[in-house]
């Protein structure tokens, strides 16, 4: 991937200096159910730590259940571990968490996992403590955040690194028309003449599963309207992933501009919710709905949510259980619905919010202009 970091950054040398000192293996963690850009930035990551002379695997908790992520991780055949909750990783030497920032949020790490290397792009909701962390929230992926570390190394990106991180940041910028700026824009250049189009354009088109079909239309069937909002619950899923697709095709409806998508699998409720022309925070949004008895959180237009059943899973049968959730749901979105009309992400942060020993230097770390942190980095 690389070759040196003569004329790298001081974020890069930092990193590699954190890189180098491991005595075995990193764990690189992406977040639950992991997307392009996630694991993307893990390969990445992978790669620049074996380049620096550490080996490093790809983890993730859950699964790879929407075909597009299928196929980029077939057709680039990436070596990814995949992991039980509560996996012992004493066998790693270090941990990095890619595309979120905190243990136990959104993986299945133990919450008092010790975190060496951080990178993501969504703004934090709580202090975030490593040996290294760099959290960027102006761009539009971490895929983007990764293109800066293969710059700033002299060196030449693979294929299939090439390939899948500008996948990645296209999914996760919705085609550069979400929360996309020009470093986005200009990452995507760089990688475009070493990415291989053609097996870009079979990601692009994978076939859809007869189930994610069938979520998606029970999800039309269950819909109702609350002025521009749409709800609508799903009941039992396999597959998470079609969640985020129905909640996407639900948004094209005329007159809607927010989309609120709920499911149930092994005791716990998940969220995808969509947002397109609204002056509504979704992450804010569900973070106020959703936050004190779960975990939720992401972009203003694309967030998502997970909630244990608790109590709810004594209900009498299936039909009575998905009724139960989704007055439970409606009510408390629609409430914070109705109470955030107008909330904007602004990349700023308390003094002292990235704890200790982050970079090392007042260079990298954001102006405390107001104090205001807002959103996670739970993924939708």
């Amino acid at each position: 991937v690389v070759a040196s970091a003569g004329r790298g950054s001081l974020r890069v040398r930092k990193l590699l200096g954190v890189v180098r000192e491991m005595d075995g293996p990193l764990a690189v963690v992406t977040h639950d159910n992991p997307d392009p850009d996630a694991i993307a930035s893990a390969i990445t990551l992978e790669r620049i730590a074996e380049a620096a002379g550490t080996t490093a695997e790809v983890c993730y908790f859950g699964s790879i259940s929407h075909q597009e992520n299928r196929a980029l991780v077939n057709l680039l055949e990436y070596d990814l571990v995949n992991l039980d909750p509560g996996a012992d990783l004493s066998e790693y030497a270090g941990v990095a968490l890619v595309d979120h920032s905190r243990p136990a949020v959104n993986d299945g790490l133990p919450e008092e996992t010790a975190v060496d290397v951080v990178i993501d792009h969504h703004p934090p909701s709580h202090p975030v403590e490593a040996r290294f962390v760099d959290l960027r929230s102006e761009v539009g992926a971490t895929s983007t955040l990764m293109v800066d570390y293969l710059r700033s190394l002299a060196g030449t990106p693979e294929e299939d690194v090439a390939t899948g991180l500008l996948f990645g940041i296209r999914i996760d910028t919705n085609e550069f028309t979400r929360e996309v700026c020009p470093e986005d824009f200009e990452a995507a250049a760089y990688l475009l003449p070493h990415a291989n189009l053609g097996t870009l354009e079979r990601i692009d088109s994978p076939s859809m599963s007869a189930e994610t079909l069938e979520t998606i239309g029970r999800a039309i069937r269950n819909w109702s309207r609350h002025g521009p909002a749409l709800v609508t619950g799903v009941g039992e899923i396999g597959n998470r992933d079609a969640l985020a697709q129905a909640a996407d095709k639900l948004l094209g409806l005329e007159g809607v501009t927010t989309t609120f998508v709920h499911g149930i699998a092994d005791d716990t409720v998940y969220v995808s919710a969509r947002a397109r022309g609204a002056d509504i925070d979704l992450g804010e949004t569900l973070r106020d709905a959703f936050g004190r008895i779960g975990s939720a959180g992401g972009h203003a237009d694309m967030a998502g949510a997970q909630l244990s059943l608790g109590l709810l899973a004594d209900a009498e049968d299936d039909g009575s259980l998905a009724a139960v959730v989704d007055e439970v749901l409606t009510d408390r979105f629609l409430e914070a619905f109705g109470s955030r009309p107008n909330r904007v992400i602004r990349d700023v942060y308390p003094e002292g919010f990235y704890g200790p020993g982050v970079f090392g230097d007042d260079e990298y770390a954001p102006a405390d202009d107001t104090g205001d942190g807002t959103t996670g980095a739970e993924d939708p």
